[in-house]
């Protein structure tokens, strides 16, 4: 277009030159040291034309000529940038197909080239997870050094797949310094937030991973059934290490309710007899066993109860006798009020609930405790008639378990 223009430009002078000379005839004149020339005017204005055009024709072939170098030039880095492109792509598509070999030998490439330009930190990153896959150290340390030297902003994939080397390694210490370095560049990263759940699942930091399960759930990163799995075990984990009734407090107030009535109502129960809150203990299963009927809170309870006073010993069976109307054929409800009454000293009742939980379903423990029945009231021969029926029914049940994988 530029050429064009000048071109335009010279005919435009030259009309107007032919123009001029047709209006004004006369001689040009050309000293040359000693000699005058004369030349006709019109003449001379169509061979300085024919000259400046010319002129402007060399210029622009010589100009050619010297620019050919710089053509060359950079059609040969416009055909490296491409090979470099081509290389990455074919990189990329190796590492998520899983061909992690083929994918860093084509990273290589990328690095090897000279135009790779901005492509060369995503080769970096992807010759570092295919050699990390490839489980070559030595070529993965090599590449994560190269990715060290590039700005700070493109450093977390190499923090996070050194996080991820030290937590398979359990090399935690280096692990917590990865992970805290990539949360300073992106904290609500998926990946990120997944390795920081496994880092406090590993330490068993329960608070830790319930923030972090929630945080996976909210990006919709954590399907609802591993999200449960998660929040059971760090539930459980509150209560086992829970030392005290403030700290158990505390872990309770973390369960939503519907675990506290639920699947962990019984160690909750088991929880606070362990530590001694046997008032506790009893009021929790008088709160939810009407509810769930859950078989596993009557061992605690009958336990806790032993160590109350008189009177809330008292309450604590009249509220069993309760639930006893609502299911007169639980068994092992029957069972442990029968071993209730036995603590009391209640002969009567105690053998009455005994031989009621028997005729409901017979069991060594139900046997067992009838038979300390017998022997108080001396019943010698009942109780040890009790005790063979009870040592008959391990005998009975022994090859059974002798068969069990």
């Amino acid at each position: 277009m530029k050429s064009l223009l000048w071109i335009i430009i010279l005919f435009a002078v030259a009309v107007g030159l032919s123009i001029a000379s047709t209006l004004f005839n006369g001689n040009v004149y050309f000293v040359v040291g000693d000699t005058l020339a004369r030349l006709d005017l019109m003449l001379f204005v169509p061979a300085l034309i024919l000259f400046v055009v010319l002129l402007y024709i060399v210029v622009q072939l010589m100009g050619g000529l010297f620019n050919i170098p710089a053509r060359l030039s950079r059609f040969g880095s416009a055909r490296k940038s491409r090979k470099a492109g081509s290389n990455l792509n074919a990189a990329g598509l190796a590492y998520f197909e899983g061909k992690y070999q083929k994918a860093e030998q084509e990273a290589a490439k990328v690095l090897k080239n000279k135009e790779a330009g901005e492509s060369r930190a995503l080769a970096l990153m992807i010759a570092a997870h295919a050699a990390d896959h490839m489980n070559d150290e030595a070529l993965c340390a090599r590449y994560l050094d190269e990715i060290s030297a590039l700005p700070q902003a493109n450093q977390l994939s190499r923090y996070l797949l050194l996080a991820e080397g030290a937590l398979n390694r359990r090399d935690y210490p280096e692990a917590s310094s990865n992970l805290a370095a990539a949360a300073k560049i992106n904290p609500r990263l998926t990946r990120l937030l997944r390795l920081q759940l496994r880092y406090a699942f590993d330490h068993g930091d329960a608070a830790e991973v319930l923030d972090k399960t929630d945080e996976l759930q909210k990006q919709k990163a954590v399907n609802p059934h591993e999200a449960g799995e998660y929040r059971d075990w760090a539930y459980r984990r509150l209560l086992a290490s829970a030392t005290d009734a403030d700290s158990l407090k505390a872990a309770l107030k973390r369960i939503p309710e519907e675990q506290k009535s639920g699947a962990l109502c019984a160690a909750i129960a088991e929880k606070y007899e362990k530590l001694g809150l046997y008032a506790s203990a009893a009021s929790w299963v008088e709160k939810h066993y009407p509810q769930n009927r859950q078989a596993e809170l009557l061992p605690p309870f009958a336990q806790s109860v032993a160590y109350l006073d008189d009177k809330e010993q008292r309450k604590a069976i009249d509220a069993a006798e309760g639930w006893l109307q609502n299911s007169p054929q639980d068994a092992d409800l029957l069972v442990y009020l029968g071993q209730l009454a036995y603590s009391k000293q209640l002969w009567g009742k105690a053998r009455g609930y005994l031989e009621a939980g028997i005729a409901a379903r017979d069991s060594v423990q139900a046997r067992l405790a009838l038979a300390k029945v017998f022997d108080e009231t001396g019943e010698k021969e009942k109780a040890e008639e009790q005790r063979k029926q009870a040592l008959s029914a391990t005998q009975n049940t022994m090859p059974v378990l002798a068969k069990q994988p």
